[in-house]
């Protein structure tokens, strides 16, 4: 099964690391010893790790160089040979390698882009022909060995040669390696495998269902993916049973995990670290982790056999915390959890969250373990080691990350204390549940049961309605609370309602979680189910960029506090980060500043962040009067001032969306394309993109034709027959034929109405510029579009239009309009349809004409972006000109402010 080297080979090399740990020893150099004994038995063409390996102290932990030992019947020049040298000097992160084959030895350095270069050549054993000639001249190679040692260490001693810390090989190099060089390897092993058992393939196709989306900005097949999973649980679990060994003796028998065992074999020796030491979560196999072929197999004996040979034994305290530290990192790279959370944002969750340090915390979605991990380090301020980590609980439905959960959980002083951390889905947690973990000082099981919790903080799911998974969806109808969720409630707002089961009167819960609740009917419905059991204490979001920079999502924190009998009411406070997460990260002076601010309830430093607080009662006016939630990070409660001068806009207008076909193509034909005749050509603008002034015109031509062909042929009307005639034929992207999916009830496939005439519209996706234009002659709008009508009881189109476009109808299109992810502007007619206007009815004959006679200035030139409007001479005359005749003009800066805010707070998401 494996391949050995010939003994003389491997021999030899083993010889020229006792000549070199020889004269190390023998003279005070920076090179200290050389290894590689255990890795050169592996024998495999292309291992992971040099055949010698060079260290600057005797413990193995500073990592100097690489060297390739080939005997002389190999060539020097050989570009394998040469190749694979460097490749092992990147993988060490080391800038040199050396190749001998007892004729020459070549030293090369990086160029610094990537490649190598040349450095120096030893020839003085040129003489070397043959294998046999390595033992006749031995005297003469060891003489070159001990000058290519001085010449070396010369080297390192100017600085011209760089070296690395073993932990830093091991963490940042070895599992990235494994992973690139076998992942594919081992997918199409699973896929053999899938296809000789159908077990294996359904297994594999319901793990992906579940947790897909953790990959999608990695791997696009499951197979891979699973592969990829698999790898990373076999080098998390080497790797850490290497790094207890020395404080837990019943790891020790990582050892025995050498070329001659299977994987079967060493998944039974895990077993027997787990039954002595606990870890379950690290050491437990993945199913199907043992199928695996040759060459992956001994990448990961030969990690095993590099970290038993090397510094792993002699670490100190600090050290082996900067292994475990990096062990994690890069197992979350790996698994490249798509939200995971930054540990900055776990450390502010954490501490605006908690008030008794002292008591217990659960993380009941932990996923790699950030949260749990901080929570420990934070409560170690005030606690002993064993208290804090026993009082820190965490869980998460799925098995693959509570692996490195476990190692991200355990630190240098804590390897001996049992984490409380174990799989379980959140949606079934209950108070006084047993959970079972292994005591690793005594071996023995412990059962304890589910405490309620002081505080539970989370960064929970990112999954939307239609993906909740079945199993959830059963759990869900389950509760007693479904009926208070919308059928469009995602899964964070059930698990943030069930999660008050298990949280203490008066207790907490910190989340993070999507921002879609804010601009959502069944957001709406999820803050009534809050407030049922929770007084809301605060809502966060950035200012200034993604949490999540990986991620096309916007997420909010909220902090709430459960129910209880002595419990008083509080506003509701709306945190607006000015900074963002990474200035945050780096100013622990803003830090503090927020956290403490948000605790206290205080107005911040402005460039901090900025807060709005609301009453239960203004909130329920506000919502009222239509915004979306998220307006209320902006400072709008002088919205409840003016609110008796305001009508809703579909008091004024008839609100409807452009026609919506599907098929541009047919519905829209450009000029010189066609002959189709005039009576079938409408009017049309398309979108608002080339729209420059308030008054605009139809720009395109729309094919409008309600004819049977048989009608058209009938009148002969060849133009029309002839352009139906060109898609008739025509598929959609699915393959389907454009009379079959363009066919609707009562319709000809091919008719697009123009009943819908719009005499003002806007666009559905604004983004800096926010307008109503209106038509110079009244035209038919496209799907793009949100068209508005005049009802009879508001005739006065002239001033319609120019309220329209004043400053507080402006802000409420960002107001009842949604921040997607990238930053774009959820507009439809039912927002539209909310806004609030200011009310025509209430101006006099003299206000109009000052009103209108502002507003022809600001028709006359080019519509510029919402910032710089409100910088133009001509739009400030018209502002003042209108919110003076209503009364409102000492209103003007808070509506300005609110509006930038809200837009600034949109646009910062692109970044």
């Amino acid at each position: 099964m494996t391949t050995i080297m010939r003994r003389n080979e491997r021999s030899w090399a083993i010889e020229l690391i006792s000549r070199i740990n020889a004269f190390a020893s023998a003279n005070d150099l920076l090179v200290k010893r050389a290894g590689g004994e255990s890795t050169i038995a592996i024998g495999r063409g292309t291992r992971m790790f040099p055949d010698i390996v060079l260290y600057g102290d005797d413990e193995q932990r500073i990592v100097l160089q690489g060297w390739e030992i080939k005997m002389p019947d190999v060539p020097i020049e050989d570009e394998a040979f040469i190749r694979d040298a460097q490749r092992k000097a990147v993988a060490l992160h080391l800038n040199s390698c050396l190749i001998w084959n007892f004729r020459y030895a070549v030293l090369y350095v990086s160029d610094g882009n990537n490649g190598f270069v040349k450095s120096r050549v030893w020839n003085a054993t040129s003489h070397i022909h043959s294998r046999e000639d390595v033992e006749t001249y031995r005297r003469d190679w060891e003489h070159l060995a001990d000058e290519i040692i001085l010449e070396i260490n010369g080297y390192f001693a100017t600085g011209r040669l760089q070296r690395a810390s073993f932990g830093d090989v091991v963490t940042k190099s070895a599992i990235a390696a494994i992973i690139q060089r076998n992942k594919d390897a081992v997918a199409a092993e699973l896929r053999r495998e899938a296809f000789r058992n159908s077990v294996v393939a359904a297994h594999i196709e319901s793990w992906w269902s579940d947790i897909r989306t953790e990959y999608e900005r990695d791997e696009t097949d499951n197979y891979t993916a699973y592969a990829k999973t698999i790898l990373l649980n076999w080098a998390n679990r080497i790797i850490f049973a290497h790094l207890i060994k020395e404080r837990q003796m019943g790891a020790v028998c990582i050892d025995e995990l050498g070329p001659t065992v299977s994987p079967q074999q060493a998944n039974a020796i895990f077993a027997r670290i787990t039954s002595r030491c606990d870890f379950c979560n690290v050491f437990s196999p993945v199913t199907y982790g043992d199928v695996l072929p040759e060459a992956a197999w001994q990448d990961l004996v030969e990690l095993s056999c590099f970290l038993k040979s090397n510094g792993m034994r002699h670490l100190d305290q600090e050290a082996l915390q900067h292994v475990l530290e990096s062990s994690v990192a890069a197992g979350r790279r790996e698994i490249n959890g798509q939200y995971a959370t930054p540990t900055a944002l776990a450390a502010i969750l954490l501490r605006l969250t908690v008030r008794d340090w002292s008591d217990t915390i659960l993380d009941c979605c932990c996923g790699t373990g950030t949260i749990p991990k901080v929570a420990i380090q934070l409560k170690k301020a005030g606690q002993s080691a064993r208290e804090a980590v026993e009082s820190v609980w965490a869980c998460d439905k799925y098995a693959y990350p509570l692996q490195v959960a476990n190692i991200s959980m355990v630190d240098a002083d804590t390897i001996n204390i049992a984490s409380r951390l174990f799989q379980h889905n959140a949606l079934t947690l209950s108070v006084g549940e047993e959970v079972s973990i292994v005591n690793p000082e005594s071996g023995e099981t412990m059962r304890l049961p589910l405490p309620q919790f002081g505080a539970v903080v989370s960064n929970l799911p990112f999954v939307p309605f239609e993906m909740i998974p079945p199993d959830d969806a059963a759990c869900i109808a389950q509760t007693d609370f479904a009926s208070d969720l919308d059928g469009r409630s995602d899964l964070y707002c059930h698990l943030a309602v069930k999660l008050a089961d298990i949280i203490k009167p008066g207790g907490r819960l910190g989340i993070i979680v999507s921002n879609s609740w804010l601009g959502t009917l069944a957001g709406a419905k999820f803050m009534t189910a809050l407030q049922r059991r929770y007084a809301i204490r605060q809502v966060h979001i950035s200012g200034k960029g993604r949490w999540f920079r990986n991620a096309d999502v916007v997420a909010t924190l909220l902090v709430l506090e459960k129910n209880s009998d002595t419990a008083t009411s509080s506003d509701t406070d709306f945190w607006l980060w000015k900074k963002s997460l990474e200035e945050l990260a780096g100013d622990a002076d803003a830090e503090r500043t927020l956290v403490s601010s948000a605790i206290l309830g205080r107005e911040p430093d402005a460039a901090v962040a900025t807060c709005a607080s609301y009453s239960a009662q203004q909130m329920e006016d506000l919502l009222s009067l239509k915004v979306c939630r998220n307006a209320l990070f902006h400072h709008v409660e002088w919205l409840l001032d003016v609110r008796e001068k305001l009508v809703p806009v579909n008091a004024c207008f008839h609100v409807f969306r452009g026609s919506r076909r599907g098929w541009d193509a047919l519905f829209y034909p450009k000029p010189g394309e066609h002959a189709i005749e005039d009576a079938y050509l409408k009017n049309v603008l398309k979108n608002a993109r080339n729209v420059s002034r308030l008054m605009a015109s139809a720009d395109d031509d729309a094919f409008c034709c309600a004819v049977s062909q048989e009608e058209l042929q009938r009148r002969g009307h060849t133009g029309a027959l002839e352009w139906i005639a060109r898609f008739a034929d025509q598929t959609n992207g699915t393959g389907r034929p454009l009379p079959e999916v363009l066919q609707q009830r009562g319709m000809q496939w091919y008719e697009l109405q123009d009943t819908e005439i719009a005499e003002i519209f806007t666009t559905m996706n604004p983004d800096g510029r926010l307008f109503f234009a209106r038509f110079e002659t009244p035209s038919f709008i496209n799907q793009r579009l949100i068209g508005l009508r005049h009802k009879d009881s508001f005739p006065d189109n002239d001033l319609n239009h120019a309220l329209l476009n004043s400053l507080l109808t402006l802000f409420y299109i960002e107001a009842v309009g949604f921040g997607r992810g990238l930053g774009a502007l959820d507009i439809n007619k039912a927002a539209i349809s909310h806004c609030q206007m200011l009310d025509p009815r209430l101006v006099s004959a003299s206000d109009r004409e000052t009103i209108l006679a502002a507003f022809e200035r600001v028709k006359a030139r080019r519509i510029l972006k919402t910032a710089d409007e409100l910088r133009d001479e001509a739009r400030l005359a018209f502002e003042h000109a209108v919110l003076g005749c209503f009364g409102l003009d000492g209103y003007f800066d808070r509506i300005a402010h609110s509006l930038l805010s809200l837009q600034a707070t949109r646009a910062a998401a692109r970044n």
